[in-house]
């Protein structure tokens, strides 16, 4: 994962605010039901944020609350931990590219295996960021790194893509040819409980406080305008303020909502704003306003246009008309997302050669309602090898079914079922 919200105060992680969680939530969600997920979450995270039909194992992962040392960190030995030979993993949905080369490293020396590896690059190493966060830039090579060692990788659009390109030839770092597909976060579908609103106007700015948002510009122009008429509020939704962060205004609310009653918020606001001039791939605040029929304000680049939102070059003059007029009506276009089932069925069919590997028809007779322990410890004299999962691939795209129910692989024969849900395709994950 790639945890970006937490408290200032609590050091508590905030997943339901965070874009990086909130779209693995509804990526995992449209994935089969009889796969089997194995998720490292920062402290406090549990299955409960995810839904309840898929099978889900949260495992504590020792994220620090710097976005900067998330990206670069790893533990393999919290990985040790978690899979022992007796499980099995076949595919890795990587939020953090920077990190795939040691992903790649430990399941080729540790377990002698090559699973699938997924980057999703939700940030970019460039110039066009570092402006915004400097502290943040000067690893280009580590994301061009798992950018190699990926087997597929997902940017946000072709600009993120473009991005990324001209980042590595400027540093004269060479790229391989690899598949590269986009991504495209969908809306969150919050709660609409009722709750206590001022009966004034809101403008919603729905962002962080810093660098990257614009928040400052908002606030300066918002002066102007209460000079002229005070018939609206504004309401940022992070908390995250200190001593440097001035909000102090008796027109300004600065309350987190909960996720139960956001969408309330969300549906009564005048209008919402977001002010990412610089550096911006997608933005989920904003198409989570658009969702619940409340405009979005923004400057005027071709990712908000794309995105949906009323572009403007002059946003104190855009602001005042809309607080001087009715809520406009607003529709949303929603994309859809890159279809990552019936990818990764096509990668591992690919990946299955004609010729069986060795052990496969004597593997394939022993097994009824068997656990790979038994089955490697029958046929090997190690715990890992290389051969095991061509012949687990093998297996399952020949019909025998893994009971993901289980934590540990289990093997029957074709049609045999073991969960409640009718189990039609293998567990590829």
């Amino acid at each position: 994962m790639n945890p970006l919200v937490f408290d200032k105060i609590s050091k508590k992680f905030i997943c339901e605010k965070d874009s990086g969680f909130l779209y693995v939530r509804q990526l995992i969600k449209s994935l089969p039901i009889n796969w089997r997920f194995t998720i490292f979450v920062p402290k406090g995270v549990n299955k409960s944020f995810f839904d309840d039909l898929h099978i889900i194992e949260c495992i504590e992962y020792d994220f620090s609350t710097s976005v900067h040392q998330n990206r670069y960190h790893f533990n393999r030995n919290i990985l040790a931990k978690t899979f022992p030979y007796t499980r099995d993993i076949d595919v890795i949905i990587n939020n953090q590219p920077e990190v795939t080369a040691n992903l790649r490293v430990f399941f080729k020396i540790q377990r002698r295996e090559k699973p699938i590896i997924i980057n999703y690059f939700h940030w970019i190493d460039c110039k066009e960021s570092s402006k915004f966060a400097s502290d943040l830039s000067g690893f280009i090579f580590r994301q061009v790194e798992g950018y190699n060692e990926g087997d597929l990788n997902l940017f946000h659009n072709k600009y993120a893509y473009k991005l990324f390109t001209e980042s590595a030839k400027d540093n004269h770092l060479y790229l391989k040819p690899k598949e590269v597909e986009f991504f495209k976060p969908q809306p969150t579908i919050f709660g609409c409980d009722e709750i206590t609103l001022p009966e004034k106007k809101i403008i919603l700015f729905n962002h962080r406080l810093n660098n990257t948002t614009g928040w400052k510009e908002i606030i300066k122009i918002c002066d102007n305008i209460r000079k002229k008429r005070d018939d609206f509020v504004l309401w940022l939704t992070d908390e995250n303020t200190d001593c440097c962060t001035d909000v102090n205004r008796e027109w300004i609310i600065t309350q987190n909502i909960p996720f139960k009653n956001y969408g309330y918020l969300l549906k009564k606001s005048h209008f919402s704003i977001c002010n990412v001039s610089g550096y911006a791939t997608w933005n989920m605040a904003l198409l989570d306003s658009l969702y619940f029929k409340t405009p979005v304000i923004a400057p005027n680049t071709p990712l908000m246009s794309e995105m949906g939102a009323t572009t403007t070059d002059n946003l104190e003059k855009t602001i005042e008309e809309h607080i001087e007029t009715h809520k406009k009506n607003t529709q949303i276009v929603i994309k859809k997302d890159f279809n990552c089932t019936e990818w990764i069925k096509k990668i591992l069919a690919s990946k299955i050669k004609i010729r069986k590997p060795k052990k496969y028809d004597l593997v394939k007779e022993s097994i009824n309602n068997t656990t790979k322990r038994h089955i490697v410890n029958t046929f090997w004299s190690f715990h890992a090898n290389s051969n095991f999962q061509k012949i687990r691939w093998n297996l399952l795209l020949d019909g025998f079914i893994d009971n993901t129910s289980l934590s540990d692989t289990t093997y029957n024969k074709p049609n045999t079922p073991f969960m409640k849900c009718d189990i039609k395709q293998q567990t590829l994950l």
